[in-house]
């Protein structure tokens, strides 16, 4: 792939940045993990990004705040020391195994990506994370709100206002991509679930506590499926089976 860059180019700012990329032939170079692993041999133009991006990592009960261009690794070596059972460093070593590709991954990347068996995305859309994102401008928005346009520089949520949270994963092998993902959030009276995986989005629900039960399970996981198809992981009815299971099971942890 890197036989393919013709040049690389520095930009002075992140709006300049996102002007230049048309995502083809001309991509945005962060950590470069995506890059190197999908050898896209159309790409010709880097737009270097890593002076431009925060990576700092702020955590504690008041909130936690990543910088996009933070790396899998430091947070996950930055919060083990403060609080060693955050879910969000099980995301980070679900969506992404090796310790050297973390250590070039991104959280901005991990967004701009956009994959839906990212567990990392799994729970910042069931934490309802805000996201900060430049492209013509600069904006703050919630994960669940955004269209997938910008460069993304800061994530935040607040883990005090969270009773408990599950994470848990379907996957062909420890090492593998999610089949189903499903992160659930209890707060003081309700739940939030969010669904990713082999699919086409990642989706979330809210469901009051006195409604919690298994009838409401099961309307969510046939919301959830149509999401699905049937394919080399498995068929639709069990990938049904896969969803209900999951989401009864992270729902009676918390």
């Amino acid at each position: 792939m890197w036989n393919s860059i013709n040049s690389v180019v520095k930009p002075k700012t992140l709006t300049e940045a996102y002007s230049l990329v048309d995502g083809k032939h001309v991509v945005l170079f962060g950590g470069g993990s995506y890059l190197v692993s999908e050898k896209d041999e159309t790409i010709h133009t880097l737009v270097d990004i890593n002076s431009l991006v925060n990576n700092t990592i702020k955590a504690d009960v008041e909130g936690v705040i990543i910088g996009g261009g933070a790396t899998l690794q430091a947070f996950i070596n930055t919060v083990t020391t403060v609080n060693p059972d955050c879910r969000l460093i099980d995301g980070c070593r679900y969506a992404c195994p090796s310790k050297n590709i973390r250590n070039q991954r991104t959280f901005g990347g991990e967004l701009g990506k956009g994959r839906c068996d990212s567990d990392i995305l799994v729970f910042l859309n069931a934490v309802n994370a805000d996201i900060t994102v430049v492209a013509e401008s600069k904006k703050t928005e919630s994960i669940r709100n955004w269209d997938g346009r910008g460069i993304v520089t800061q994530i935040e949520y607040i883990p005090n206002n969270i009773e408990g949270v599950e994470l848990m994963r379907s996957a062909r092998i420890p090492s593998a991509p999610s089949v189903v993902s499903v992160c659930a959030i209890k707060k003081k009276d309700y739940f939030d679930i969010s669904i990713g995986g082999k699919c086409s989005e990642i989706q979330t629900f809210s469901v009051p506590e006195e409604k919690w039960n298994n009838t409401e399970i099961k309307t969510i996981s046939s919301k959830v499926v149509r999401c699905f198809s049937d394919d080399q992981y498995g068929s639709l009815d069990y990938k049904h089976i896969l969803i209900e299971t999951l989401i009864n099971r992270s729902g009676s942890t918390l």
